[in-house]
């Protein structure tokens, strides 16, 4: 009987102990996979010029096959690096010397267009770009007018004033007056195109950007153009974009072959270029 009774009275609360215990089990729980979330990076509040440096990195720099495939990987903006040959013809070399991209060797400036076009500037890169030719300036204009690619010309070290000015002749002769971005970092090259064509878009080309950068692109405006900084990416720091920021100087920079390095950059910068990475295509995916 005893038994029987500390059995009804233990038996209720045991009762209430899973009661409670069955209550808390039931609350909702969340799994670390719904409370969390992947961050995603600020994207720039501009969208972001991509250009592709030299044409697209797998076929040879500076031909018309690699702007071909610039185009088919969904860049709209080509860099190019233009020399002068022996008869003042503008090429498309980056090079002083033509040993490293052709079959030939010796300065680009001491052979005419015509020795220079028999020349094999695929090969080194691939067999299956065998007896591409050196382009001309007027050649690659002439494709990017038909791909409606926007280039970024770039005027070596050495060129002269007037190799400068022929430059800007054959650009408007082509019809892209207005549609090109010169660039060098020679500022008496660009300026030498600012006096011959005041719309003209002008971008100085610098490691980092010092006092003397702003100074000098400052230099280069007037009431009708765009003059930007297009700096080495590697060399860039805070106070050289800030640099930017404070003299409303708008802020490019090259080459930037990496993912999560383009995501890195200041949300100031508004254009990259790179070898193989469309950076517009890089942001969309990142912030989709």
């Amino acid at each position: 009987m005893k038994k029987r009774t500390l059995l009804l009275l233990i038996a209720p609360l045991f009762m209430s102990c899973a009661s409670n215990q069955g209550e808390l089990s039931e609350e909702p729980t969340t799994s670390h996979e719904e409370t969390s979330e992947v961050s995603k990076p600020e994207r720039p509040n501009q969208q972001i010029n991509s250009i592709n440096h030299r044409g697209w990195f797998e076929a040879p720099e500076n031909t018309l096959s690699a702007y071909r495939e610039s185009k088919d990987r969904g860049f709209e903006m080509v860099e190019c690096d233009i020399s002068f040959t022996k008869d003042g013809k503008p090429v498309l070399l980056h090079d002083d010397t033509i040993d490293r991209t052709s079959n030939g060797s010796g300065s680009v400036r001491d052979y005419n267009l015509d020795y220079l076009k028999s020349l094999d500037f695929g090969s080194w890169k691939d067999e299956k770009y065998k007896n591409e030719s050196i382009p001309t300036l007027e050649e690659f204009a002439s494709l990017c007018k038909e791909l409606s690619l926007h280039p970024y010309i770039e005027l070596k070290k050495g060129a002269s004033g007037e190799e400068a000015v022929s430059i800007v002749e054959t650009i408007d002769n082509v019809g892209l007056k207005g549609k090109v971005s010169y660039i060098s970092y020679e500022v008496d090259l660009l300026t030498a195109i600012r006096n011959v064509d005041s719309k003209a878009r002008l971008g100085l080309v610098c490691n980092n950007v010092f006092d003397s950068i702003i100074e000098k692109a400052s230099s280069l405006k007037t009431d009708e153009n765009e003059v930007f900084v297009d700096s080495y990416y590697s060399m860039l720091d805070s106070t050289g974009v800030n640099r930017c920021i404070e003299s409303n100087i708008p802020l490019e920079v090259w080459t930037v072959d990496s993912e999560d390095a383009i995501l890195k950059l200041d949300k100031y910068i508004s254009g990259v270029t790179s070898n193989k990475l469309n950076a517009e295509t890089v942001w969309n995916k990142a912030t989709a």
